[in-house]
C-alpha cells in the first residue's frame, strides 16, 4: 500500500527561535500498524508544513492511501488537500482522523466532506489497525471506525524506531519541536475542553524505559522545543520528577532540547513546584501555568471545574515568587454564567492572590468535542458565536496558499451580551498590558497593599480613564478597541488572534513618553516619588543599551513588588535596575509579546 501521511502545522516562533513539529500524532498511529504489517506500506509522502496544495496533491496522485491528523490549525487546509486529492486520484482512500473528527455530529461531518472515505473517531491507534485489517482481508472499509482505548502503552515510538530519520536527514536547516507522551487521559472534564469533557478517563502511564529511551533521542537528534503532551503533568511528582531529572542530563549530555514546556497538572500542589525549579534553574522551563479559566464559583460550577481555594492559590503564589519562579495565569472569555463583575472581580483576586508577572486570557474556543459545542449547552447558556479566520496561525509560507484556519469562539453569553463581552476584554487588556506589563503595577501594588484603593478600584478608575483621555494614550485606547470590534463581527482586519491582547502594551512603548504623562497625571493623588519610582521601573525604548543603572530614593517603594506587605520603609534606599539585552528596537517592541513571561518590559530589581 503506497500511503501519504498528513499532518500539517504552521511554521512558528518569531523572535530567535522559529520552527516546525514533528507529525508525532499520526506517526504513532501509522508506526503502532506498521509494525504488524511489516511488509504492508510503501511510505510515499509524510507533510508535516503547510504545503502549496497543488504541489502537495499531485505528489500524492499514485498514493493508494493518505492518512490525515486533522485538528483546529490544520482543518481547513486537510479538507482542501484531500478533496483536491480526490479529484485528481479518485481511487486514493482518504481517511480522517484526530480531535476535529466529531464524536457527536460525525454523521453532518461525513455528508459534508463526502470525499472523505473512512473517518476515525477518538484515539487512533486500534482503530487504524481494525481498517488495515480488514482493507487487506475483504478489500473494503468502514465508513466510521471507534475502537476502544488503548489498555496497553507499551507500544513502539516513532522517535526510536526511525519514523523520523529521514525527515530529520533531508532537512538540515530545520529547529525542530515536537511532543512527549508520558501518559494518556484526563480525570478533569471541563466543558470547553475536548481532552476531559468527551473523553472523561483514567490516566495511562507509558513505560518509563520507554519515555526515557524517548528523551534520549531527543537530545541526540537536537530537537529545540520539546512540548509534554500529558493533560496533568506533574499529577505523578515522583515519576514526573524522575522524568525531569533524565531531560537534564540528556540536556546536559548534548545541549538539547533548549526548551521544554508542560500542560501542568490543572490543580498543582506544592510537590510540583520543585520540579519547576528544576527546570527553571536549567533554563529550559518557560514557567509554571497556574490556571484558573475563572474566579467566580458559579462559572466553575457551569463548566464543570473546580480550582484550589484562595487560601491554598495564595500559598502557592507565594512560595512560588519565593523559589524565584515564573507563572502565568490563563483565564476563558466568555464562559458560561460569568457576569461583567464577576470578571472584573476575578481578575482583581488573580492579583490579590499574588500573580503579577504574566495573565493570559483565551476566547472561549468552541472546540469540536467539547461539551460547549453540545446544541443544548449552547442553547441554555444563549451563546453567541462568531467563526474567525487566522485566530489559530502561524508565519507564513513561501509557498502559502491563504488558506485560513476558522475557529468558532464565543462573543456573548445569557450573563454577558458582545458589549459587555467587548468591555470585559478590554477590561482584561488592560490588567495585562498596563498591570502585567508594568506600567501601573508599583502603584497598584502600593495601593493595594497601603490600603489606599484595592485592586478592583484602582483599576475601574484606571479603566474610565482610559476611556474618557482625550491625550495620545486614549487615542491608542480606542484603536484597540476599534480593532477588537472588527475583528469579532468579522469586519477586515490587519490584527488578529490571540497575540492581539499584546498589541496594546507595544503601542505604550511606541510612545513612552506620553505613556508616562498619562499615568502621573492619573494618579496626581499618590506620593511624587512613588511616581518616580513607577517610571523608572519601566524600560524606555529610549535607552537601548542602557541596561543597568542605580538610584536612590528616599523610601523603599520597591518593597512592595517583593511581596512586602506592611507601611513604606523611610530613608536612603539605593536601587539597582538591570535589564535584558534588545539591539534594536523592533527587535525591543518583539520582545514584549515573545519574553513576556519572563518579565521583559520591566526592570529586574534589587
Amino acid at each position: 500500500m503506497r500511503i501519504s501521511l498528513v499532518q500539517p502545522n504552521f511554521r512558528q516562533g518569531g523572535n530567535t527561535f522559529s520552527g516546525y513539529w514533528l507529525p508525532h500524532s499520526i506517526a504513532c498511529v501509522y508506526t503502532f500498524v506498521e509494525q504488524k504489517n511489516p511488509d504492508y506500506f510503501d511510505v510515499n509522502r509524510v507533510i508535516f508544513r503547510r504545503e502549496a496544495v497543488a504541489v502537495a496533491s499531485e505528489s500524492m496522485r499514485n498514493d493508494g492511501m493518505v492518512l490525515f491528523s486533522c485538528y483546529m490549525w490544520n482543518w481547513e487546509y486537510n479538507l482542501e488537500l484531500s478533496k483536491r486529492i480526490k479529484e485528481i486520484n479518485p481511487d486514493a482512500i482518504i481517511v480522517f482522523g484526530g480531535p476535529q473528527v466529531s464524536e457527536f455530529r460525525l454523521e453532518e461531518q461525513q455528508e459534508e466532506f463526502h470525499w472523505v472515505d473512512s473517518w476515525i473517531v477518538s484515539e487512533g491507534e486500534l482503530s487504524f489497525e481494525k481498517l488495515i485489517n480488514e482493507l487487506r482481508e475483504s478489500g473494503t472499509i468502514q465508513k466510521t471506525y471507534d475502537a476502544q482505548r488503548l489498555m496497553d502503552l507499551d507500544i513502539p515510538s516513532p522517535y526510536t524506531n526511525g519514523f523520523f530519520d529521514q525527515i530529520i536527514q533531508d532537512n538540515p536547516d530545520i529547529k525542530w519541536s515536537t511532543t512527549l507522551e508520558t501518559n494518556r487521559g484526563c480525570p478533569f472534564k471541563c466543558s470547553f475542553c475536548d481532552w476531559g469533557s468527551l473523553t472523561y478517563s483514567k490516566i495511562k502511564k507509558f513505560p518509563v524505559p520507554k519515555v526515557y529511551q524517548e528523551i534520549e533521542w531527543l537530545g541526540k537528534n537536537k530537537i529545540e522545543y520539546i512540548f509534554v503532551a500529558d493533560a496533568n503533568f506533574g499529577v505523578f511528582p515522583d515519576r514526573d520528577s524522575e522524568i525531569v531529572d533524565v531531560m537534564l542530563e540528556v540536556q546536559a549530555k548534548y545541549d538539547y532540547p533548549k526548551v521544554f514546556n508542560a500542560n501542568w497538572h490543572k490543580n498543582s500542589k506544592q510537590n510540583v513546584i520543585p520540579i519547576v525549579k528544576k527546570l527553571t534553574s536549567n533554563g529550559m522551563n518557560r514557567g509554571m501555568t497556574l490556571s484558573v479559566q475563572s474566579m467566580d464559583t458559579d462559572v466553575l460550577k457551569a463548566i464543570e471545574r473546580k480550582n484550589m481555594d484562595m487560601s491554598h492559590l495564595k500559598d502557592m503564589f507565594e512560595l512560588i515568587e519565593a523559589e524565584g519562579l515564573g507563572t502565568y495565569t490563563e483565564l476563558i472569555l466568555p464562559l458560561p454564567l460569568e457576569t461583567p463583575n464577576s470578571w472584573r472581580k476575578g481578575l482583581a483576586e488573580v492579583l490579590d492572590i499574588g500573580q503579577h508577572n504574566s495573565i493570559e486570557i483565551w476566547f472561549h474556543q468552541i472546540l469540536e468535542n467539547a461539551q460547549s459545542n453540545l446544541p443544548q449547552h449552547k442553547d441554555e447558556h444563549q451563546f453567541e458565536t462568531v467563526e474567525l479566520a487566522g485566530y489559530v496561525s502561524g508565519d507564513k509560507e513561501h509557498d502559502d496558499d491563504g488558506i485560513l484556519e476558522r475557529t468558532e469562539v464565543v462573543i456573548g453569553t445569557k450573563t454577558m451580551p458582545y458589549d459587555d463581552f467587548i468591555d470585559s476584554w478590554m477590561y482584561a487588556t488592560m490588567i495585562i498590558n498596563l498591570h502585567c506589563g508594568g506600567w501601573t503595577q508599583l502603584l497598584a501594588r502600593y495601593s493595594h497593599q497601603s490600603g489606599t484603593r484595592e485592586y478592583r478600584e484602582f483599576y475601574d478608575y484606571l479603566f474610565d480613564s482610559l476611556y474618557v483621555d482625550q491625550g495620545p494614550v486614549g487615542d491608542l485606547w480606542r484603536k484597540v478597541v476599534s480593532i477588537i470590534k472588527d475583528y469579532t463581527t468579522g469586519k477586515p482586519s490587519p490584527y488578529s488572534g490571540h497575540t492581539l491582547l499584546w498589541y496594546l502594551n507595544r503601542l505604550l512603548h511606541e510612545d513612552w513618553k506620553a505613556t508616562q504623562t498619562f499615568i502621573k497625571e492619573t494618579f496626581k493623588d499618590l506620593p511624587k516619588e512613588l511616581l518616580e519610582a513607577q517610571c523608572d521601573f519601566m524600560y524606555s525604548p529610549e535607552k537601548l543599551g542602557d541596561y543597568n543603572y542605580s538610584k536612590t530614593y528616599n523610601s523603599n517603594w520597591f518593597a512592595y513588588l517583593k511581596g512586602h506587605r506592611g507601611q513604606v520603609t523611610q530613608g536612603e534606599t539605593k536601587i539597582s535596575f538591570e535589564h535584558q539585552h534588545s539591539e534594536t528596537l523592533d527587535d525591543h517592541l518583539e520582545r514584549l509579546y515573545f519574553r513576556r513571561r519572563f518579565g521583559y518590559g520591566k526592570y529586574i530589581i534589587t
